[in-house]
């Protein structure tokens, strides 16, 4: 889990704006105890008008992450997703994150433009107290980094040595484990790292996945299976189970000759042109007996919540942190409270971070009750930056309605708009 991240001088973030998932003490199903005594928040929502940077915050996590765990082949590769706030573009970007891995805390820093690593900072908490794992600084072009390791970790000069020849002045110290196989006391190193690929995800899951490649991987493990036929029947949609099938991929001889004479791949015009495809059928209820539908017939709301099911089915079963952008989009409310109610009541150490133009989850108790996971967003006028303003830093009086003081435009984030008249005469 996170325990809190800051970021500053990237995309529409000029100065430094943090998330803290803090929590005072065990106050709800909200709230988990990560470690002895240090309780963290389960859910954040940042609430904004549009373009004012809400899910700019969830592309910083996400890159903070990635630049931790991704290694680079070439020097001379660019840090793809280097993006600084347009006016400062000449400064480096900075972020901070700290968080929980297999119940140790570990403190990241990191300072980079688009082509160098210039300074990063890894300590962790082994016995509670705090020790350094590396630290690492920018020493020139074509110049191997000064990289320093922790007493803690007990390297041997050969791995250590190995470690800095191996690290590129375009990645991260921790991301050598994707590109060498070193010594047995390299483990704290490659348990970090597997830690943070099998449990932090990129934003909005694995979109490379489509449906039916999510469903018939759910449907040959016995439990995920049991658990998307649960939820889809909770869901009201009038569907009682699935099954992968496999349809005829009907080509016309006039489409089938366009692709062959495309400048596609052999292995691709295979794929397009290959006599069946995968899919799955859905079963649906009535009194008059049950009946099967083709996915392309789902609503796109249907479709998008069985994608986002797959992340719930992670959070529930084991320790996962991920990113929603705009959750509830094509969802009715019921069945967005629904979906983040069955998060909260069934994970224990997973941490869900979304986006959303749902007010109305403000009004839920649960939600007013624990406003330190509500995060209002606006854009300064001034200097076109995000700012970021969590729910209980307004002095509310608890008895108060936090969605009714923010659809008055007490706690801002809110777009300022103009008159309904338009006039196009000059």
């Amino acid at each position: 889990m996170i325990r809190d991240f800051w970021v500053k001088n990237y995309l529409s973030i000029r100065d430094k704006q943090e998330l803290s998932f803090l929590a005072k003490g065990p106050s709800s199903e909200l709230v988990a105890e990560v470690a002895d005594g240090v309780f963290l928040y389960k859910l954040a929502i940042l609430y904004g008008s549009n373009a004012s940077g809400k899910s700019n915050m969830l592309i910083a996590l996400n890159e903070m992450f990635h630049i931790l765990v991704s290694p680079k082949s070439d020097a001379t590769k660019k840090i793809e997703r280097s993006v600084p706030f347009v006016f400062t573009k000449e400064d480096p970007i900075e972020m901070h994150v700290s968080f929980y891995a297999n119940g140790i805390r570990y403190d990241y820093d990191v300072k980079f433009n688009e082509k160098y690593i210039l300074n990063e900072t890894l300590y962790y908490y082994p016995n509670k107290s705090k020790s350094l794992f590396y630290e690492r600084s920018f020493v020139g072009e074509n110049l191997q980094a000064d990289i320093k390791f922790g007493i803690s970790l007990k390297l041997q000069v050969k791995t250590q040595d190995s470690i800095r020849e191996n690290t590129l002045n375009n990645h991260s110290v921790l991301s050598v484990c994707r590109k060498a196989a070193l010594r047995e006391d390299f483990a704290p190193f490659n348990i970090l790292h597997g830690w943070i690929m099998d449990n932090y995800h990129e934003v909005d899951g694995d979109e490379k996945k489509g449906v039916v490649e999510i469903l018939k991987n759910a449907y040959d493990d016995p439990k995920k299976r049991k658990f998307y036929n649960t939820m889809l029947q909770k869901a009201d949609l009038n569907i009682v189970e699935y099954r992968p099938i496999t349809e005829d991929n009907i080509i016309s001889a006039e489409f089938r000759e366009r692709i062959q004479k495309e400048n596609f791949s052999q292995k691709l015009k295979d794929e397009l042109l290959k006599p069946t495809v995968d899919s799955v059928a859905f079963v649906n209820h009535s009194d008059d007996g049950d009946f099967d539908i083709s996915l392309d017939r789902l609503s796109k709301g249907t479709q998008k919540y069985i994608r986002i099911l797959d992340a719930l089915y992670d959070m529930i079963t084991a320790s996962h942190v991920y990113y929603l952008d705009e959750l509830g989009e094509d969802l009715h409310n019921d069945l967005l409270y629904y979906y983040l109610n069955v998060f909260i009541f069934n994970s224990d150490k997973s941490q869900l971070i979304i986006t959303s133009q749902e007010t109305t989850l403000l009004s839920q108790d649960l939600i007013n009750e624990n406003r330190g996971v509500v995060w209002f967003v606006d854009k300064n006028k001034e200097t076109a930056s995000s700012v970021y303003s969590r729910g209980d830093s307004f002095g509310l009086h608890k008895n108060l309605s936090l969605y009714n003081s923010y659809r008055i435009g007490r706690l801002g984030a809110k777009p300022e708009l103009g008159s309904i008249f338009i006039n196009l005469d000059d």
